[in-house]
């Protein structure tokens, strides 16, 4: 493949599939949430049920979520549906409610079927009217030594992890630790010739690209979202990009998106503040000269 068209292409890589969980969850991903390639350790404010304000309705559950300690904390109130409408019919009053503080898990009992169990976070994420501020502390790829995908429930064994969780425990006592997990996706931004067959094989490669490829590329979009937020955890890669070559492809430059609107997340760091929809662009030419 000739590389002269090389140095002119920039390369966008985006979120394409979003999780955010606590760390006790991690052996309880969906299949679905289990595809990432990029991890973030991030603080939210600590979540809670005010157990006395929980009503059974027929159609419903009625309860308040105090979200902070302290002189901020605020409160609102939900209307959940335990079973989607595709149960019809289902009576809440049958149930009966109790709430596990340290997993902060909603536990019914009372169906015929078995226990069920709803996390308090993903019930307030995906029902609350407001944005979670969710302050990013660390980001890391989510890779063993060869390469492999880590699984989810060896996450917290990253010494980084460990410290920072141990930090939050201590400094932190009205935060909880959680970790926003994603898949990245890439393509070439510049619109291809369909008539050029050596630019065309470079878009499907960077589309589908192999593990090595793949890998390097996954280095350029951690390495331009930590330039970004600057997390106080990461000590590497605040400076200098790695080198991304391979299959004598080279990028000029990088272009990162997060989309956290769709999770219902504000996302920012102590250094920056993401706003919906931004670029995160950051140039490889210099690194790659």
């Amino acid at each position: 493949m000739n590389t002269k068209y090389m140095p002119d292409y920039e390369l966008q890589t985006w979120a394409y599939h979003l999780t955010l969980c606590c760390p006790y969850d991690l052996g309880h991903l969906s299949p679905d949430d289990r595809r990432y390639n990029i991890y973030v350790a991030t603080l939210i404010p600590k979540l809670s049920i005010d157990e006395d304000s929980v009503q059974l309705f027929e159609d419903y559950i009625r309860f308040d979520v105090i979200v902070g300690t302290g002189e901020h904390t605020t409160r609102e109130t939900l209307d959940v549906s335990v079973f989607p409408s595709v149960i019809p019919g289902f009576d809440h009053r049958k149930f009966e409610f109790d709430y596990e503080k340290p997993r902060k898990a909603m536990v019914f009992t009372g169906w015929e079927k078995g226990v069920i169990e709803l996390s308090l976070l993903q019930v307030y994420r995906e029902h609350s009217k407001y944005y979670l501020n969710t302050e990013i502390l660390y980001i890391g790829q989510a890779f063993g030594e060869n390469g492999e995908p880590l699984p989810a429930e060896e996450l917290m064994s990253d010494p980084t992890l460990q410290k920072l969780e141990a930090d939050i425990l201590r400094e932190y006592p009205e935060k909880d630790l959680t970790l926003l997990l994603l898949e990245f996706k890439s393509q070439l931004l510049e619109e291809i010739d369909s008539e050029d067959e050596e630019l065309v094989q470079l878009q499907e490669v960077t589309k589908n690209p192999p593990p090595g490829l793949n890998n390097q590329i996954l280095d350029a979009t951690e390495a331009a979202l930590i330039n970004y937020f600057k997390p106080e955890y990461n000590k590497k890669l605040n400076d200098d990009f790695p080198n991304v070559e391979d299959h004598r492809l080279r990028y000029r430059s990088a272009t990162v998106q997060i989309h956290p609107d769709i999770m219902g997340l504000k996302l920012f760091s102590k250094e920056k503040t993401y706003l919906s929809n931004e670029r995160i662009v950051s140039s490889l030419s210099e690194s790659n000269s």
